[in-house]
Order: C-alpha cells, then structure tokens, then sequence
C-alpha cells in the first residue's frame, strides 16, 4: 500500500501523485468510480471498453449486407 497527500483545489479538484498514476496506469483521460462510506473515500479506476470485437463485428455485418445488395441487383 502507498501513502501520499493530495491538496483539494478551490474547484473541488485534486491531483493524482505521478507515483499513483503510473502503479496504476492512469492517463489522461481515464474514467474513475468514486466510493464512499460518509468518512472514506474509495477511487477506482474503470477500464477502457476494448471496442475491437464490436468493430469486427459491424465490418462483418457490412460485408454481408453488400453482398446481398449485389446478389440482390444480379437477380434483376
């Protein structure tokens, strides 16, 4: 476990320590869940969707949806 202190801006804003961020591979960007219990606060980080499987997916779909324009136009 790692101690650090993090100041509160007057926005509400506060500054991951470098240190935190790279042993948890925060970059710019990342989506954080917050918790907590009235006296803790618990951050999380929530992992980037891996869109890559979808893509193939709709590049599939599109294929399919070509060749049966094309069959389509060839049976007229």
């Amino acid at each position: 476990m790692h101690f650090d202190i993090a100041r509160l801006s007057s926005k509400g804003q506060f500054v991951i320590p470098e240190k935190v961020r790279k042993s948890l591979g925060l970059r710019t960007g990342t989506k954080l869940a917050l918790f907590t219990d009235g006296g803790n606060i618990l951050l999380r980080p929530i992992p980037a969707l891996d869109l890559s499987a979808f893509r193939k997916l709709a590049r599939e779909a599109k294929k399919t949806a070509l060749n049966a324009k094309e069959k389509k136009g060839a049976k007229k």
